[in-house]
């Protein structure tokens, strides 16, 4: 039922609003288990934030820290819920992480033992932490989404800084979404850019840009990240990034 090889390890970082972060990561699951690709999706946005997302999108008794604590076998935290496609939440990770309670050795290694392989993980997260992302796997490949709005930029620049700890100076990846045109989604990548060099030397590779409606904020001065109305034919697009990562 399983492949044999080692699974690529995404952390799929999104400077958006949680709806739109959740919203986005299934649908990319979905369009990567659509290629024939077996795909972990490992949900860690928040449910306090997410407004219309009443919850999570599969039930699901346990989290993935609860493996990860020792506390229950690690297959009890992950659902086959589509064919080609497994789920679980790491809302309680960086938690466990900061109370000391999460052990090796890393998810990835874990899965090997149980005999648990897939072609792809996702991990799907608006806020990440780099000690979280170590337990996850040595090693990962990263991209950060977000909006050109100005909310959105300040988060993506904390989530590089994040990020930064565990890219080894290599080039982390940004996609734009939303916005009104390529040039101004060009031109907000360069003003990120330009900060992510001067405050944290951290260099970023351009990814492009794909169009969708910004939800407006409910105040001009409004500090929450903007949300987006996707597109359908955003998600394969989202697959196909992952590809070529």
């Amino acid at each position: 039922m399983f492949g044999s090889h080692e699974p690529r390890v995404i952390c799929l970082a999104c400077a958006l609003d949680a709806d739109t972060a959740a919203a986005m990561a299934m649908g990319m699951a979905h369009a990567l288990r659509r290629q024939e690709q077996k795909v972990l999706l490992i949900d860690e946005i928040a449910l306090q934030e997410r407004r219309q997302l009443g919850g999570l999108p599969y039930r699901v008794r346990y989290d993935i820290a609860q493996a990860m604590e020792n506390d229950i076998p690690l297959k009890r935290a992950i659902q086959c819920v589509e064919p080609n496609f497994w789920f679980a939440t790491g809302l309680r990770m960086a938690r466990s992480y900061q109370n000391r309670k999460l052990r090796n050795p890393p998810l990835m290694d874990r899965l090997t033992a149980a005999e648990m392989h897939f072609d792809l993980v996702l991990i799907a997260s608006t806020h990440p932490v780099e000690g979280v992302l170590r337990h996850y796997a040595r090693e990962m490949q990263q991209l950060v989404v977000t909006a050109p709005e100005e909310a959105n930029m300040i988060r993506a620049l904390e989530t590089i800084r994040t990020l930064s700890q565990h890219s080894d100076c290599e080039k982390i990846p940004v996609l734009i979404v939303g916005g009104d045109t390529a040039e101004a989604a060009r031109e907000a990548f360069e003003h990120l850019e330009q900060a992510s060099q001067t405050m944290l030397e951290q260099p970023l590779e351009y990814m492009g840009w794909i169009p969708a409606v910004t939800i407006p904020f409910e105040t001009d001065k409004s500090a929450d990240p903007a949300g987006l109305i996707l597109p359908a034919t955003l998600y394969a697009k989202l697959a196909g990034y992952a590809m070529q990562l």
